[in-house]
């Protein structure tokens, strides 16, 4: 019955994107954001809020809801509980939720926080309203004036600034003064008391909410949670040091066997006032090159990476760890000591990534060809985590060109479409006014590929041909619209396209300057057509099995009359051939395979 309505009923899609954050809405929020007095909005800082409660008896439940601007990391009495808040924007603000029952014990304990805030280098996947937290449960809890917090002076940020080859888009690493953080801080028998109380910026809002209270829309957070596991130990491939003297510099190379992505633990003793630089590469660099060669090789090569800096304070037993998690095949470890010696207790690490389980197995030809889907797959597991990205060393970003690929092979290799609804979801919401979606989503800063627009009505339609969720692929049908609405501005009487604007990147391939097919006199261009050829015939489909017939007949029709544009454009009947331009100067593998494609 519902599915029947969704289908002839047009004006539902205006209400659908939201009815599944309404029937999650299971009660309202009443705890309020909370931020460090006398502290910068939007400044790099890091913060640790507490809050001590009593309880006579442990419940059966205790659900909790929190979140954070940026991020936060979480604990009860002492232990990690979790992190997050799962990136997204401000009107698609994530939170988590955890049942802390089965942690609680009878009488005193304690909930704590650290939350940071990159500030104005901030990863540009990250999206910020203003430094903030929020936790919400039970009235012993709920963030509010029985909190205490404090600014943690031991961070300062660290640029990869000339560090790092290439565009880095990731934010700062840490630079931690040991000397002044406050050990401890997370454990029950922690005295806050010189803690100050915290600045009320308002109760939280979701988008079930009649006034908006603050600017972050909260909903529930769409995916898992991250899977830890503990790495493999790493494989010092210089001498290995454990201990260091006074006034000595050492420098140790240390290899993991296969880039990773995680959160590394150093936990040092003594040497107050030694550095301590931890280093992260994907490989080794050919010296006074950006060439990486053999990447197993070592010898005679030049490490170039970011680094965690922290600065020891003489204690035993210190463990420092990066709030956010690094990427690394090399760590690269360099001491050095003042008037103390230092040692290395230990250098570990635990793997993050999404919990996708692999249910898929290939039987057949040579081990080689196994050995080749093992890589594939290990490739883009370490660019799955919160979000698809491009590359979890450098950017760590969201493209729709690469995510399309990317969420294939989940499908292909797991049947786990719920990280590619998500990134449906997230390109969806980045739409402008005019139609086209950012070209990566979340991003703090436009960026605009129109033919990645098109891109996402393909992962729309592949979406609906392997998962089961009709009526979340109808809420989109509004924004496939949208998409082709900019495009159809754009379309000449012919229905091939004129000039666009903005970046109109197919690939790095040297006959397309940037990336850009050479357009003709006319603005004809063959690799930009047969894309939006495509995403007519996407559109239909989709159209015809859960929206209007109407509008799937008229997407047709606007295929076959640009098909037939085409055909006369670009098509090279001495070549046997489609052109690049309506001038057939200029031919293309692109042009090729569209063709066969669309």
């Amino acid at each position: 019955m519902f599915i029947d309505i969704l289908v002839h009923l047009r004006l539902l899609r205006t209400v659908l994107p939201f009815l599944p954050l309404v029937l999650s809405a299971q009660q309202h929020w009443t705890a309020q954001w909370i931020a460090a007095p006398d502290s910068p909005p939007a400044d790099y800082a890091v913060y640790h809020f507490r809050r001590t409660f009593d309880l006579t008896a442990v419940p059966n439940s205790f659900p909790i809801r929190v979140t954070a601007d940026n991020r936060y990391i979480v604990y009860l009495n002492g232990k990690r509980l979790g992190f997050g808040p799962a990136r997204g924007d401000l009107d698609h603000w994530r939170y988590e939720t955890y049942d802390i029952a089965n942690q609680l014990h009878a009488g005193r304990n304690v909930l704590a926080a650290v939350v940071w805030n990159a500030g104005p280098n901030a990863p540009m996947a990250q999206d910020t309203n203003r430094t903030g937290f929020l936790l919400d449960g039970s009235p012993e809890v709920g963030t509010g004036t029985q909190w205490k917090c404090i600014r943690d002076e031991a961070y300062s940020p660290e640029s990869a600034t000339g560090k790092v080859p290439g565009y880095y888009a990731v934010g700062p690493t840490d630079h931690v003064d040991g000397s002044k953080y406050p050990w401890g801080w997370e454990q029950l028998d922690y005295d806050d008391s010189s803690w100050k109380s915290p600045l009320l910026l308002g109760v939280a809002s979701d988008r079930d909410a009649q006034d908006a209270h603050t600017r972050w829309m909260l909903v529930p957070r769409p995916i898992p949670f991250e899977a830890l596991q503990p790495e493999q130990p790493l494989r010092p491939r210089t001498e290995d040091v454990h201990q260091v003297p006074p006034h000595s510099s050492v420098t140790v190379l240390l290899d993991q066997g296969y880039e990773t992505t995680g959160y590394p633990a150093l936990t040092i003793s003594g040497g107050k006032g030694a550095t301590v630089e931890i280093g992260y590469a994907e490989s080794l660099y050919v010296p006074g090159t950006h060439l990486k060669g053999n990447r197993n090789e070592v010898a005679g090569k030049q490490f170039i990476g970011y680094q965690d800096v922290f600065v020891s304070d003489g204690g035993v037993q210190r463990t420092y760890r990066p709030l956010w998690w690094r990427t690394w095949r090399y760590i690269q470890l360099k001491v050095t000591t003042e008037d103390s010696p230092l040692t290395v207790d230990s250098l570990t690490a635990e793997h993050n990534g999404y919990p996708f389980v692999l249910k898929a197995h290939f039987d057949g030809g040579p081990p080689d060809i196994q050995a080749i889907l093992d890589v594939g797959w290990r490739t883009a597991r370490l660019c799955a985590h919160e979000t698809y990205m491009d590359c979890p060393y450098y950017e760590q970003l969201q493209y729709v060109g690469d995510t399309r690929i990317q969420s294939l092979v989940s499908l292909y290799m797991t049947g786990d479409g719920r990280l590619m609804r998500n990134a449906i979801e997230e390109i969806d919401a980045s739409r402008t006014a005019e139609g086209a979606t950012y070209s990566r989503a979340p991003s703090r800063l436009q960026q605009y590929i129109p033919p990645f627009s098109l891109w996402w009505i393909g992962m729309l339609h592949d979406y609906w041909m392997y998962q089961d969720d009709p009526a979340f692929i109808a809420s989109k049908l509004n924004g496939v619209e949208a998409v082709l609405s900019f495009f159809r501005a754009h379309q000449k009487a012919s229905g091939s396209l004129g000039p666009m604007p903005w970046w109109n990147f197919i690939d790095w391939s040297a006959p397309f300057p940037s990336g850009v097919p050479r357009a003709g006199a006319d603005g004809s261009s063959a690799p930009l057509d047969l894309q939006l050829l495509l995403a007519y015939q996407w559109a239909a489909d989709l159209e015809a099995a859960l929206g209007s017939q109407t509008q799937a007949a008229h997407y047709r029709t606007r295929a076959d009359e640009l098909r037939s544009t085409i055909q006369s454009l670009y098509w090279d009947p001495n070549r046997q051939m489609y052109a690049n331009t309506s001038e057939k100067s200029s031919f293309s593998q692109h042009a090729q395979a569209l063709a066969v494609l669309a």
